[in-house]
């Protein structure tokens, strides 16, 4: 601990409650791993019960790591590529590190072993120009968005123009938020938009803000994605936008929004109930527009005329090219690797479709269009477009094992079902217990019915996808 510094640092931060994540954070950063000690100084500068800032460093579980650390990624991707044989004593396991394609994944402090690099097509690869949106009226905005066909690029699929449409009838002061958390293991392409067209994202930014009539916006980012903090921050700079960066601290459930809202305004990041809504009452109480960053980046695109029926597609594992891919939203499974991940390294076993809670394919599916209606004959979604390939000889129990893992190491615990749920189900495929069919359904249900947010509700479906497609793993 830095205890010279720690004394000069008190004294510059700020004590508002919602600064609480940014102050720990900084703590971290400039003096060492948040001690109870620490803890108690800053609750003592911020006025704040001691009791309180202990609550919400326990929550966040980068806070008490040094910021030197060498953090090893297991989630499943990396978990295929060996990522276990990196673990050491001096090394954090951490179940992911948002670098899929880069597996398997070491963070040495904020630096990736090997390197950023990326693989992509399409408006990722155009030049990234500084251009003002245009001057539209809201309603013009709004029956563009319309038009466009555009829905949340963040996993739940939610109109676009709707979500607008709501926070614009709402009174001002309002409130724009650029949802930036995304953890769920094989989900990169916000990531790549961050990295490769910070400008078109704060494009989207600058035309949220406008339509909503308001200075006052946020990025709340994942504490993983330093390559990504620096050139927002550059691009921020330049284009001289009054946006604050709010870092996150290794929470998955934060990019749930109403747990990133409590996050920002300086609590444990556990979901609200609904309504009311973001757009009706959301950051500090106020109507709040909540998009993802390829949500902006395409709005952006919508509002200049260049609109099209396209998404980001994350490509991680058996593939010869893994990366991020423009493609058409309709694209099947085998088009999207052949074509554009450079096609398969191995036999496939099992594919995730569009993220972790998306579900589980087996290769019989991989002439699917990757829509929700036809994903869903199969029992899965298109979630937030992380494609993962896992070759044959990763065992599909296994996969199943480490997806529930996640799921109980990132759980925020406020929900029962969610939380002793994705417990005992990982520890059923990791060969730990047993439920009876009955049992297991019971569960199940319980999780997806009375969970209040898309962590426990959507948890059990990689579960029946491979109790449908591979019987014999209970067998």
């Amino acid at each position: 601990m830095d205890v010279l510094r720690l004394a000069s640092l008190l004294a510059e931060l700020p004590p508002e409650r919602t600064r609480l994540l940014d102050n720990l954070g900084r703590l971290r950063r400039e003096v060492g791993p948040v001690t109870p000690e620490l803890s108690d100084a800053l609750a003592d500068r911020m006025n704040l019960r001691r009791g309180d800032v202990h609550e919400v460093v326990s929550f966040y579980s980068f806070l008490q790591v040094p910021v030197d650390a060498v953090r090893v990624c297991t989630g499943p991707v990396c978990d295929c590529a060996g990522s276990r044989a990196l673990l050491s004593e001096a090394a954090i396991e951490v179940p992911c590190l948002g670098h899929c394609d880069l597996a398997p994944v070491v963070l040495h402090g904020d630096e990736v072993l090997g390197g950023v690099t990326h693989s992509t097509n399409g408006f990722l690869a155009d030049p990234d120009e500084l251009r003002e949106p245009a001057e539209l009226a809201p309603d013009e905005v709004v029956a563009r968005l319309e038009a466009s066909g555009l829905t949340g690029m963040g996993g739940a699929g939610f109109p676009t123009w709707r979500k607008w449409d709501a926070v614009r009838r709402e009174p001002t002061p309002r409130v724009v938020v650029v949802n930036a958390d995304e953890g769920e293991p094989g989900t990169i392409k916000d990531r790549y938009v961050m990295e490769l067209r910070p400008q078109l994202l704060l494009e989207g930014l600058a035309a949220a803000m406008r339509f909503c009539e308001t200075d006052e916006a946020y990025v709340y980012l994942r504490e993983e994605y330093a390559t990504s903090r620096a050139v927002l921050q550059e691009a921020i700079a330049a284009r001289g936008l009054p946006v604050r960066l709010v870092i996150g601290a290794g929470a998955y459930i934060c990019g749930e929004e109403t747990a990133m809202l409590e996050s920002m305004e300086g609590r444990r990041g556990m979901p609200r109930l609904r309504p009311p809504f973001p757009a009706q009452s959301g950051y500090l109480g106020r109507p709040t527009l909540i998009n993802n960053v390829e949500t902006l980046a395409h709005v952006a695109l919508i509002l200049r005329g260049e609109g099209r029926p396209t998404r980001l597609w994350s490509v991680s594992g058996a593939v010869a090219k893994p990366g991020c891919y423009e493609a058409p939203l309709d694209v099947t499974l085998r088009s999207l690797l052949d074509d554009h991940a450079g096609g398969l390294t191995a036999e496939p076993g099992a594919i995730v479709p569009g993220g972790a809670a998306s579900g589980i394919l087996p290769p019989a599916a991989l002439d699917t269009p990757l829509t929700r209606e036809a994903l869903a004959e199969w029992g899965c979604g298109v979630g937030s477009a992380a494609v993962q390939v896992f070759p044959i000889g990763y065992p599909v129990r296994r996969l199943v094992s480490e997806t529930m893992r996640f799921f109980a190491e990132e759980s925020c615990q406020k929900c029962t079902p969610c939380r002793i749920g994705n417990r005992a189900l990982h520890a059923v495929f990791a060969g730990e217990r047993e439920l009876t069919p009955e049992q297991r359904e019971e569960w199940l249900d319980a999780m997806a019915l009375t969970s209040i947010c898309g962590l426990g509700q959507a948890a059990p479906v990689p579960v029946r996808n491979a109790l449908r497609h591979w019987p014999e793993l209970v067998a």
